[in-house]
């Protein structure tokens, strides 16, 4: 009977490691994506692609392995690749999220904070609060 549930346990972390590498490559295709132009438009898909992932990645993770850790992973597989590509520029000097003027540094903050904020309010509502019972019935006075 054990051994089934080691099974599980093994499927379930396995499945979460899968989505923290999920949440890793999200964050690149992201990145990549923040100055994404159609003729002259900008299209800002890289802000929903971080809103709906980090918010998804997180609750998946949950429902494979009930511990709030592993709701955890997948959002911070994302948030090491954005870290990391956002604090270092490439030898040319560019750099992946524009800070400057025009509509680009708008989607790059979208990025930055909308799938920040969507990862952690996942990771919080997926959480369940424990609800406390006690052993015994509380005793009725009657007067």
């Amino acid at each position: 009977m054990s051994d089934e549930s080691d099974d599980d346990a093994g499927i379930g972390w396995a499945a979460v490691a899968v989505l923290t590498g999920c949440g890793a490559l999200s964050a690149l295709v992201e990145s990549l994506l923040v100055p994404l132009y159609v003729g002259r438009v900008l299209v800002p898909i890289a802000v929903v692609l971080a809103l709906l992932l980090n918010g998804a990645l997180p609750r998946l993770a949950r429902s494979a392995v009930d511990r709030t850790s592993a709701a955890v992973a997948p959002f911070a597989g994302w948030l090491f690749v954005v870290i990391v590509l956002s604090g270092f520029p490439r030898p040319e000097g560019d750099v992946i999220y524009p800070g400057g003027g025009g509509y680009v540094q708008w989607v790059s903050y979208g990025v930055l904070l909308g799938g920040t904020l969507a990862g952690t309010l996942s990771i919080v509502f997926s959480t369940q609060p424990k609800s406390v019972v006690s052993a015994e019935p509380t005793p009725v006075l009657k007067k």
